[in-house]
């Protein structure tokens, strides 16, 4: 029994390494910043993006290529459903307390420091009320520094669609941002 146990993983390990590990670095070279955009508008978490990303990667890597028609699709499921699942585990506030790299500017005073945190977190909270679609396109129009026409690319759309999706994902996010907060300064909108 023993024996038949070590062939078994002898030939899992034959298989792995008969999968060419240029194919998936390849595939993780082309989409995986597209990937990792996608999971951080779905969570709204830096952290937590490029966790899904390496689990997604992780999984297709134990996985048969040839049987995968569309990886990048593949990888954005694994991807979605491992987030899906740590927020089940997870409370909805710890999403909301999400990391931020540190945006301060050294010569602010520590009052407009705390006033620019604070607009983060509000926005950070807005965006979580938003469709998915607002979220991804504002994400990677403002978090990514993507143009409308990469932005159009991932969307499937034209890039004057992704303009117009920016747009009005941009006024509902002023909107949500006016609901939460009715004082909230127009002017860091």
């Amino acid at each position: 029994m023993g024996h038949a146990l070590a062939n078994t993983q002898y030939s899992k390990t034959t298989t792995h390494e008969e999968r060419p590990a240029d194919q998936l670095d390849t595939m993780y070279r082309s989409t995986g910043r597209q990937l990792w955009a996608s999971f951080y508008a779905f969570c709204g978490d830096a952290e937590r993006a490029s966790d899904a990303l390496q689990e997604s990667f992780l999984r297709l890597q134990q996985q048969d290529l040839s049987a995968i028609r569309n990886p990048r699709s593949w990888l954005r499921r694994v991807g979605r459903n491992w987030l899906r699942d740590v927020a089940r585990r997870t409370k909805r506030s710890a999403l909301i307390d999400a990391h931020l790299p540190d945006c301060t500017d050294p010569r602010e005073n520590a009052s407009q420091s705390c006033e620019r945190s604070e607009i983060i977190e509000t926005v950070r909270c807005a965006l979580n009320h938003l469709c998915e679609p607002d979220r991804l396109a504002l994400s990677l129009r403002y978090g990514m520094k993507w143009p409308s026409s990469r932005i159009a690319k991932t969307l499937g759309t034209t890039p004057q669609a992704a303009d117009m999706r920016l747009c009005r994902a941009r006024i509902r996010l002023r909107e949500v941002l006016l609901q939460m907060q009715p004082d909230f300064a127009l002017s860091a909108l």
